[in-house]
């Protein structure tokens, strides 16, 4: 059986994929390197820059299968030379707006 976490993540482009719609993004986790499939179907066409640091919104599949986890991209966006912490703090501050001021569409999704 398989269920869905939202998720999001930036990470470093190291492949894509085009004929099965997929990218691997790296990163840092705590003093191991870790890898994370992204399934990139809901946001081609997808013009990837490899090395680059990419910002993802999606959900994470937990599967039985060998990798464990995927995620599936709602949005995916390259973040180069983006302030990383300003643009988490404009995220957090979208969250709240929306939970104070439109609780019945945070109630529907995973804000």
């Amino acid at each position: 059986g398989s269920s869905t976490y939202p998720a999001q993540i930036v990470d470093q482009l190291i492949n894509y994929e085009p004929e099965g719609s997929k990218a691997i993004l790296s990163g840092q986790q705590s003093s191991a390197q870790c890898h994370v499939s992204v399934q990139t179907t809901l946001v081609e066409p997808f013009q990837p820059t490899l090395g680059a640091q990419y910002f993802v919104l999606g959900k994470i599949e937990k599967t039985d299968g060998l990798s464990g986890v995927i995620l599936h991209a709602d949005a995916l966006r390259s973040v180069d030379g983006v302030d990383l912490t300003l643009m988490q703090k404009a995220i957090m501050e979208q969250r709240c707006f929306f939970k104070e001021r439109m609780p019945e569409i945070c109630a529907s999704s995973a804000l």
